[in-house]
């Protein structure tokens, strides 16, 4: 076994040479040249997986509260619901918003929406200052004022004369500033029916209370700019230095960067966003450190192996310390997970289990727990793969036993050496509120489960001395929990979405790009990604160029050639890195593959030399496979023509509903990579009729 074991980390060392290498030539190109020219045409209404264009920042971002800072914050909106868990509902216990921070507090949005975040010394006048002036600053939003912090420079901002939605007996007075007691007998337990709808219903975070309505979402469509601090609400607002700072994350789910189609600006995500934001904050002088519950990989197969690779190296390069194993990484061989992440003798790993082992116990590649000096505190981290998640692996590689069992031999050591306990638990909400009830010693536990936004505030469970994190999905935001040598407010929170307010870092673009030159080399054939037959080809036949369909549908096809259909290849061609050899991109970008699943069929895409005419969404994207109905209309057999006909027939109806078994359009334009689409929206761009009859819409 340790000669097996010595293998994978050989392996695992040239990956990351191959990595190095690449990202190396990719950038040693790039030198001297201008960026490439930002595509403003991306197809709306095409997809391309984990694709991003990012560059380097040109000035750091920075933190409200700080004399230099340049993000635009807000403190923990209260519009959501978010926080509130289904812990309680099958246990009976109440479920309560943390109110370390006063939620009544909404967001501040920027006055000027036609601009992008300034830096302070943009703000300020040439030879002013603001140092000293304890006075109030016009606040941005009317019916808010922003009080001067202890420093002279603006606080946090509180509402003028708007009760708190989730204390409702604690009206503000007319004329107040809003501020209310945050002491623990002021908290407010929520009905259990309120507690339940985030978990219930996952859009529910983002539901907000009658207060205060939520911010219409602006479309790629709209002619209006789009301003992702007025979109998401700013961060940090009033935070002061503190000792340390936790950047917790999980649920990854493979998602390196976010699909470019719906244009970078209007999505969240992103492995090089994520890296400004740390960058960011240790600039400030924050110690910082990042915490993964696990979830990183998604799917099998090399291309899965490579970016779950290309994801480990880039939490590394972040400044990870913890990366606990979830359900999705333990399906990959454990002799990979051994090379990108276990302990070696030339560096810790990032992977830690109290429950679970690479290779046995016995082998000890695993720590089970970790102690991280962080800004004078010693941060005390172990992790746990949950009941359900364990049942979902099957592996002689691998050696699970039951958390609680394991905890308890953990615990009691890692107490005695730090003074913050954090749990990583890749568990049920349920599970994780047991375990904190066993153990608790742990003052954060940090769940898997949980809706696709992170809440706005820490979720409290009545009885439990400990706070949850539920971290969302898909890498679109993180959570920063920030300690303090402070008894009234020792800990705050912060949900952080990774939108266009962040620039991409050049570290992480570079291993983007050695990633996409490793797809390029390796080929599909290198993927392991064989061509199977279309569910439709035996009456269908195969795919066919648009262009076999221009003599008789000259409409149809001169609609399509203005589409931006005609032009999806193009953009991720123009795309930096360019994406047209990544098979999760060009799925919905060519004609003849799977769009979700991402796999060729026969007759589909090969190549730009081998296939040309298949390039982009054609006729057979939509319509299936069309070369039996070119066929039929050459002949002379009316009975075949009729059926051919009506094999590659979609009506408006059909493809405007995503449960249709046809093609439809919400294949591809789904939450991910088209976020703003509405049918009624887009179906005018790509508009034809071959029957003028409303029931023989095609």
């Amino acid at each position: 076994m340790q000669g097996r074991i010595r293998g994978w980390r050989a392996a695992g060392s040239l990956l990351a040479m191959c990595l190095t290498v690449a990202a190396l030539s990719s950038w040693l190109a790039g030198c001297g040249k201008p960026a490439a020219e930002k595509n403003t045409t991306n197809a709306t209404d095409t997809h391309a997986a984990d694709a991003q264009s990012v560059a380097e920042p040109t000035a750091p971002v920075g933190i409200a509260g700080a004399r230099d800072s340049a993000l635009p914050t807000t403190d923990n909106s209260a519009s959501s619901t978010a926080a509130d868990v289904d812990a309680a509902s099958r246990t009976g216990t109440a479920v309560r918003p943390a109110l370390h921070s006063d939620p009544s507090e909404p967001a501040i949005l920027p006055a000027d929406l036609s601009e992008p975040p300034k830096l302070e010394s943009e703000k300020t006048a040439p030879g002013s200052s603001t140092k000293g002036a304890n006075v109030p600053v016009e606040s941005p939003v009317p019916g808010l004022e922003q009080l001067p912090g202890a420093d002279g420079l603006p606080g946090p901002t509180r509402p003028a004369i708007l009760p708190n939605p989730l204390r409702p007996e604690e009206s503000a007075p007319p004329g107040s500033t809003g501020r209310t007691s945050t002491v623990p007998d002021a908290r407010h337990n929520l009905t259990a029916q309120q507690a339940r709808a985030p978990y219930r219903v996952p859009q529910g975070a983002n539901e907000s209370n009658d207060s205060q309505p939520p911010l219409s979402r602006k479309a790629k469509r709209a002619a209006e700019p789009f301003d992702p601090i007025k979109e998401n609400g700013p961060i940090f607002v009033g935070w002061p230095k503190p000792q340390a700072a936790l950047v917790l994350s999980g649920k990854q789910t493979g998602y390196l960067e976010p699909c470019g189609c719906a244009g970078l600006d209007r999505m969240k995500g992103g492995m090089g966003r994520r890296h400004t934001l740390m960058k960011t904050l240790a600039a400030k002088g924050w110690p910082v450190v990042g915490l993964d519950v696990g979830g990183v990989a998604k799917g099998f197969g090399k291309q899965a192996e490579l970016k779950f690779a290309t994801a480990i190296e880039g939490m590394r390069k972040m400044g990870y310390s913890v990366v606990g194993l979830g359900a999705e990484e333990l399906r990959l061989p454990a002799g990979l997970l051994v090379a990108l992440g276990a302990d070696t003798p030339t560096q810790p790993g990032v992977f830690l289990s109290a429950n679970v082992a690479l290779f046995g116990f016995e082998a000890k590649l695993t720590p089970r727990s970790r102690v991280i000096p962080l800004g004078g505190r010693k941060i005390g981290v172990t992790a746990v793969l949950g009941k359900h998640a364990q049942k979902q692996i099957q592996s002689t590689e691998l050696e699970t036993t039951d958390a609680n069992k394991a905890l308890a031999e953990v615990v009691p050591e890692l107490a005695k050496q730090a003074d913050f306990l954090v749990l990583l638990a890749y568990a049920s909400m349920d599970e994780a509120v047991a375990l904190a009830k066993s153990f608790p010693q742990f003052d954060v536990v940090v769940v898997a489960e949980g809706p696709a936004e992170p809440p706005d505030r820490f979720i409290e469970v009545e009885g439990v001395k400990s706070r949850f994190v539920a971290v969302g999905e898909k890498g679109m935001n993180v959570v920063v929990v920030a300690l303090y040598d402070d008894p009234r407010q020792p800990l705050r929170y912060q949900r952080v979405p990774l939108d266009s307010r962040f620039e991409g870092s050049r570290e992480m673009q570079m291993m983007l790009a050695a990633y996409q030159e490793q797809l390029k080399a390796l080929g599909f054939a290198g993927l392991d990604l064989r061509p199977v037959p279309h569910p439709q080809q035996q009456t269908n036949g195969n795919f066919v160029s648009p262009k076999k369909c221009q003599s008789c549908h000259e409409e149809s096809y001169r609609i399509w050639r203005r589409s931006r259909h005609a032009v999806a290849f193009e953009t991720l061609v123009k795309l930096d890195p360019p994406r047209h050899y990544d098979p999760e991109c060009i799925s919905c970008h060519v004609v003849g593959w799977h769009p979700t699943k991402y796999f060729p069929y026969q007759g589909g895409y090969q190549s730009v030399e081998k296939t040309p005419e298949l390039v982009a969404v054609g006729c057979d994207s939509c319509h299936g496979p069309g070369e039996g109905h070119v066929q039929a209309e050459l002949g002379s057999d009316k009975q075949l023509q009729a059926r051919m006909r009506e094999a590659v027939r979609i009506t408006k109806a059909e493809a405007a509903d995503p449960t249709s078994p046809k093609a439809n359009c919400h294949t591809c334009h789904d939450l991910d990579n088209s976020p703003d689409f509405n049918f009624d929206e887009y179906w005018p761009d790509v508009e034809h009729y071959e029957d003028r009859d409303d029931d023989q819409k095609k």
